[in-house]
Formats: C-alpha cells, sequence, structure tokens
C-alpha cells in the first residue's frame, strides 16, 4: 500500500517533470505559472488516486468488489447502520492496509 501510494506521486512527477522545477516558465511559455502543478493538493491527489486503484485490486483479489452498496446519501455511512467513531475509523484503515501488505506479499511469493 505504501508503494501504490508513492507509485501515484512518481507518476505524477514524471509526467509533470518540466513543469515542476520552477514557478514561472514551462514548455508552455516562458511566463507560464506552475502553481496547479506543484500545489500539494494536486499531487497528493494522484497520489491517493493510485492508491484507490490498488486497493480496487485487493477487493477483487480478495473476491469483496462490488459486494457492499455505496450510500449516495452525504454523510451516511459506507458500511452497516452507523457512523463509526475515530478508534474504529483507524482500526478499519490500519486492517486495510495489513490485507493489501499480506496480499502483496502472497503475491510476490508465487
Amino acid at each position: 500500500t505504501q508503494w501504490a501510494y508513492w507509485d501515484g506521486l512518481r507518476a505524477f512527477e514524471k509526467e509533470k517533470h518540466d513543469f515542476l522545477q520552477k514557478q514561472i516558465g514551462n514548455p508552455t511559455g516562458a511566463d507560464k505559472p506552475n502553481k496547479k502543478f506543484y500545489d500539494p493538493r494536486v499531487w497528493t491527489r494522484k497520489a491517493e488516486e493510485a492508491m484507490r486503484e490498488r486497493v480496487g485490486v485487493s477487493m477483487e483479489k480478495l473476491g469483496s468488489k462490488e459486494k457492499y452498496t455505496a450510500s449516495t446519501e452525504p454523510g451516511s455511512p459506507q458500511l452497516g447502520e452507523k457512523k463509526l467513531d475515530v478508534v474504529q475509523t483507524v482500526a478499519f484503515v490500519a486492517a486495510g492496509a495489513v490485507v493489501g501488505s499480506v496480499i502483496t506479499l502472497l503475491a510476490k511469493k508465487k
């Protein structure tokens, strides 16, 4: 899971390398700003998107893809009937990271 997150960031840097060298000036023009490329919200989003893709792969391998219907109601819990508190949320995320790591290790042994 750490690699998936990093890989999204790495791919973004590779694709936008020439835009990330300075604040002003890029391949589209010497006076063009680069803020939308080096803004941490942009590259963090790319890393999160890569992580989301990796979680999807894990869900497929575990046979849990499309087993749960996502709610479209804002603020509603996605699993179960009640919202999770902070401790439960952290435990859920940690469990997901462990499962992802185990799957990666098992895949490497094959």
